[in-house]
């Protein structure tokens, strides 16, 4: 637990002077006020200290430079997947000091900052089923897209969550370019006016760049971040689905409407979907229009991937039948065919995937998923 009076003696024991001390403890005790789970970071190097990187090496982070060839630094490995729906994923992963440094930030600062009560990704007590759940039982759906979500976050944004949880603006712009990646010289990012850097930094020359960098998919900070930057964006949606008598919810980039009025009408759904694309876009979102459904009273309805036409969410018919086929393969040919026949790299990793099927199972429905696990721990498996 913090304590000024013990900082004060080991401060003067370290020869520090009484007008620095004085302004670490009014900060700490300022930040302590606004969130008490929150740790005190008064600086680069007291961040250093916490976090057990090297100040010289979090300098470089923040520079977005080498400090020994004044080049643009690459701390991180890019690579593309591709989508299920079309086009490239690109995934950009921090070398292993960034990804240390993210990881405390994400564990002693991103954890215990609450997101909107409507979203429910990310956050240690949210789930895909409480996310469901909202929407059990209900006539109309509406589901939204949000285009890029990580990418679409600016690291000005990400620089006013820090600050708003208390950070003083300097740890707050240094802790959101540790958390955000620089817009390349090819991107398209160049051409929006937004993205560029408006105000040059004339305190730490070494800081500045010419535009803002953004959330990169592959960070372990950046699904909080994300979470953290739409809180605004949450409350106002939330406001738009209240006026329609609809309650909404967002699973990280699904967005997802309901009205239990089975009289409701495709006009008030569109005049929703209108006025929902307004507020994403005031911040910087894209709505992928090609995304964009409504769904009516007699039409199957998903709310993100789970059934909610009843009472409780359930899984999907094609779910059920992935595994029950995994499951008759496994007892029929043996784990090494099947394997070989649905072109898996190893037993072991079929294996893997067909527990994490069963282990979400369980999730939804547990009685299902108990029968599917006692097939399966009956398997001879070699591995």
């Amino acid at each position: 637990m913090w304590s000024s009076h013990r900082y004060r003696l080991e401060a003067r024991e370290k020869q520090l002077s009484e007008t620095v001390i004085q302004a670490a403890i009014l900060q700490s005790e300022k930040l302590i006020t606004a969130d008490p789970a929150l740790p005190s970071i008064l600086s680069l190097n007291h961040l250093s200290v916490r976090c057990g990187i090297p100040y010289w090496e979090l300098r470089e982070f923040v520079s977005r430079r080498s400090i020994d060839k004044n080049e643009p630094s690459m701390p991180y490995e890019n690579f593309s997947i591709r989508k299920r729906s079309g086009g490239r994923r690109f995934i950009h992963v921090p070398n292993r000091q960034l990804m240390a440094v993210q990881r405390w930030i994400n564990n002693h600062i991103l954890q215990d900052v609450k997101p909107h009560i409507a979203s429910h990704a990310f956050s240690r007590k949210s789930s895909i089923k409480k996310c469901a759940q909202v929407h059990c039982g209900s006539a109309w759906l509406i589901k939204l897209d949000i285009s890029d979500f990580f990418e679409s976050v600016s690291e000005i944004q990400v620089f006013r969550a820090f600050q708003g949880m208390g950070y003083t603006p300097l740890v707050a712009f240094e802790l959101a370019r540790i958390c955000t990646i620089r817009t390349p010289a090819h991107s398209p990012r160049q051409h929006f006016k937004q993205w560029l850097v408006k105000k040059a930094n004339h305190t730490i020359y070494a800081y500045n760049d010419r535009y803002l960098g953004y959330l990169p998919q592959g960070a372990p900070t950046s699904p909080l971040l994300a979470n953290l930057v739409m809180r605004q964006c949450d409350k106002e949606l939330s406001e738009v689905a209240a006026r329609f008598g609809m309650k909404y919810t967002r699973y990280s980039d699904d967005l997802t409407f309901s009205s239990h009025d089975p009289t409701l009408g495709r006009d008030p759904c569109r005049e929703l979907i209108f006025e929902a694309y307004s507020v994403l876009s005031r911040p910087g979102y894209r709505p992928n229009a090609r995304k964009s459904t409504i769904v009516p009273p007699s039409a199957r309805k998903l709310v993100p991937g789970l059934t909610v036409d009843g009472a409780e969410p359930g899984l999907t018919k094609e779910f059920k039948d992935r595994l029950r086929q995994h499951l008759y393969f496994l007892e029929k040919l043996g784990p090494v065919d099947h394997a070989f026949n649905r072109k898996f790299d190893s037993v072991w990793g079929m294996k893997a995937h067909i527990k994490g099927l069963i282990d979400f199972a369980k999730m939804i429905e547990p009685k299902y998923a108990a029968l599917c696990r006692e097939r399966f721990q009956k398997i001879d498996w070699p591995v």
